[in-house]
């Protein structure tokens, strides 16, 4: 896999007024951190990481050469996107956390699940339901796959798939439980009516005699 360039300003200003203003010029917070250096605070422009990451085979598990400009030492590096962070009711990127790696060494990371396949329980009704949207596993990074693809096909209904039963390229160690239940074939829902219940039998109540007087005495 090649690696991606990517450009970014060393932070030097964290007040709230900078940030509104780096945010209207299509900026985001960032920082980069890992194997010993101390959290660098950054800014970078939110449309250059977008733009490769769609371009990429590998997308959000791509690898970038991070040039870092305006800082007092040398933080340029190789790393992944380790997270990031949206605004809870607009959805938008706001924060960027970027991890310094090695070629050479493994690192810890988080992989998407996509199923892929039509199960065999699908065709008698079945739901396939997924239970887990990442893997947790250890490689290098440039083995680090954009994706794991879990095969359904021969799901049937009530069967499930473990992590231990997940097939991985060579290379790579899961570190999630292999006892986790990745997805499962559910029998359909079936939506039953409640069946209303009879009507009473509507009653008039006998009537009172007024207080103080005794029934049937003129």
């Amino acid at each position: 896999m090649a690696n991606l360039k990517l450009e970014a300003n060393y932070r030097s200003d964290m007040s709230k007024s900078r940030m509104k203003k780096i945010r209207r010029q299509g900026y985001v917070t960032a920082s980069v951190f890992g194997r010993g250096y101390e959290p660098v605070p950054l800014e970078v422009k939110l449309k250059d990481i977008v733009d490769q990451v769609k371009r990429s085979e590998h997308g959000l598990m791509s690898i970038f050469d991070l040039e870092v400009h305006g800082a007092l030492n040398n933080c340029d590096g190789t790393v992944i996107i380790k997270d990031f962070f949206k605004d809870p009711l607009t959805r938008k990127v706001l924060d960027v956390q970027f991890q310094r790696v090695s070629m050479t060494e493994k690192v810890h990371v988080s992989v998407p699940i996509e199923l892929v396949g039509e199960a065999v329980g699908a065709t008698y009704g079945g739901i396939v339901e997924q239970a887990m949207d990442a893997l947790e596993i250890r490689s290098l990074p440039a083995d680090i796959p954009p994706k794991i693809e879990v095969d359904v096909s021969g799901l049937e209904v009530g069967q499930h798939i473990k992590v231990a039963e997940v097939v991985l390229p060579p290379g790579i160690e899961v570190l999630s439980d292999p006892e986790m239940i990745v997805c499962t074939c559910v029998p359909p829902h079936v939506r039953r009516e409640q069946e209303a219940a009879p009507e009473a039998e509507e009653t008039v109540p006998s009537e009172a005699a007024p207080a103080g007087e005794p029934a049937g005495e003129e």
